[in-house]
């Protein structure tokens, strides 16, 4: 395998990232490439080159996290007792409090997309930024209730809801339909459940979102959450520790 040309290919649009990201887990030395680079950064301590991304319609001169590789003390998972970002590993593919790496979701794959270009970029910078995955992510921030997003959720909802409202729609009135399809299918008996960690919103046998009934019984610091499967009736019971 050329490394290189398969990042490249996969920055450049031309692999998806559902794909290059089962590469990059079957495939150690595309990690291994990585980090390469951010070590040759830490023994010769060249500064992080900056490129030029979007947030919102700010254009900004980023490095994009690289620095809490270099820098482990800074991570953000110290302050809830999570995993460091102490090696390209850790950084690209494990998970802390409410962000997900799961590239199937939109958040997981603006995550992922970022973390690797820009650890590539400090070796070349001939590839643009791509705002795709930015964009999605904003649309489902804007359009996804935070307790749906993340997980087996907000897979089915990009799967089976969100292609019934094509992007050729306008903007406000697509959100609304994606809005109210949601509610539809995600039923509720009593409000709808405040994560400790990220969502979690199960699904039945057939596939489809599971009801959710209300909070279960806290013990310390665990929480439950019931839901029941419409399809076989079966209560099932969401766990997660603060």
């Amino acid at each position: 395998m050329d490394i290189q040309n398969t990042i490249r290919s996969f920055l450049l649009g031309e692999t998806d990232i559902v794909t290059f990201r089962s590469m990059y887990d079957e495939n150690l030395e595309i990690e291994n490439y990585l980090q390469a680079i951010i070590d040759e950064i830490k023994t010769t301590g060249k500064p992080l080159k900056k490129y030029r991304c979007t947030a919102g319609d700010r254009v900004l001169e980023s490095t994009g996290s690289i620095e809490y590789l270099l820098s482990p003390e800074k991570s953000p998972g110290l302050i809830y007792g999570n995993h460091v970002y102490d090696s390209v590993h850790t950084f690209l593919t494990y998970e802390w409090r409410m962000m997900t790496h799961d590239v199937e979701t939109a958040e997981g794959a603006s995550a992922f997309y970022d973390g690797v270009y820009s650890i590539y970029y400090q070796i070349d910078q001939s590839i643009p930024w791509s705002d795709r995955y930015s964009r999605e992510y904003s649309f489902v921030l804007e359009t996804i209730p935070e307790y749906l997003s993340g997980g087996e959720a907000e897979k089915y909802i990009a799967k089976h809801i969100i292609p019934l409202f094509p992007d050729t729609m306008k903007k406000s009135e697509r959100k609304k339909a994606i809005k109210a399809k949601i509610r539809e299918d995600f039923k509720s008996e009593k409000g709808y459940p405040s994560w400790a960690q990220s969502s979690d919103w199960p699904l039945g046998k057939d596939g489809k979102p599971a009801t959710y009934l209300g909070k279960g019984k806290s013990e310390g610091d665990l929480r439950r959450w019931r839901f029941r499967d419409e399809s076989t009736g079966e209560i099932l019971v969401v766990e997660q520790y603060y």
